[in-house]
């Protein structure tokens, strides 16, 4: 999702590309909500505790839905870079009414701070952060967001990674091309922005840990970490 600047070729501030490119979503619904499925399941609360969150980048709201339809009594702070994302996730979440707060912030400057209502509990973000595009500019963001969370708030970050190796790119596309595998498709191969262990290592320097990937399949990859010890509910 948008975090705050345009591309040439998405014009995420305007209300009729955003619907455009959220209906062509609908055809990676499986995709998407097998990943919401492993975020939520990562949520180290009772489904009846208390708790803030914020969704960093989170688009029309489709995780929110998830999280906060399993959580009763958590309360969202649902961000987005762009005006015409957030008007399509006050309209998804609008049934959870107060529980639900939106904030527009542009990541790429340390100002989106003091538009988020802290301290939070949990932090996620899904294919949004890697819009930056500037390594530098994403360890800062990690510093930024530690000094909002509380003692033993988790941040889990679900996006695109760099290949450990620029020839790997090659023998994701190649796999994913045999449907009987399951992989999820990879059409086109960027350089993004930092490997899974690089992350890992800048949320380290911002003050996160026990850090840790819990998922990767290829180019994306599921990882995080806590912002001190953390404390576990008791098993389901």
């Amino acid at each position: 999702m948008q975090v705050g600047y345009v591309r040439e070729e998405e014009n995420w501030f305007d209300d009729a590309f955003v619907a455009d490119w959220l209906s062509r979503q609908k055809a990676r619904a499986p995709e998407r909500e097998r990943q919401f499925a492993m975020i939520r399941a990562l949520v180290p609360r009772r489904t009846d505790e208390p708790f803030r969150y914020m969704d960093i980048g989170g688009g029309d709201g489709w995780l929110d839905e998830w999280l906060l339809e399993r959580f009763s009594r958590a309360e969202a702070v649902v961000h987005d870079g762009s005006p015409a994302m957030l008007k399509q996730a006050e309209a998804r979440l609008k049934r959870f009414g107060g529980r639900v707060r939106f904030v527009q912030a542009d990541l790429s400057t340390p100002a989106w701070v003091d538009a988020v209502p802290g301290p939070l509990d949990l932090a996620v973000s899904t294919i949004a952060i890697h819009n930056i595009e500037d390594p530098a500019r994403v360890r800062l963001m990690y510093r930024e967001l530690g000094q909002i969370m509380n003692p033993g708030g988790l941040f889990m970050n679900l996006d695109y990674v760099r290949a450990p190796h620029p020839a790997l790119g090659g023998l994701y596309r190649f796999a994913s091309s045999d449907e009987a595998a399951g992989f999820s498709a990879v059409r086109g191969y960027r350089d993004y922005l930092g490997t899974a262990d690089e992350h890992l290592g800048w949320l380290e320097e911002a003050g996160f840990g026990p850090v840790d990937c819990f998922w990767r399949e290829f180019r994306i990859a599921l990882f995080g970490g806590f912002k001190g010890v953390p404390t576990m509910p008791d098993a389901r």
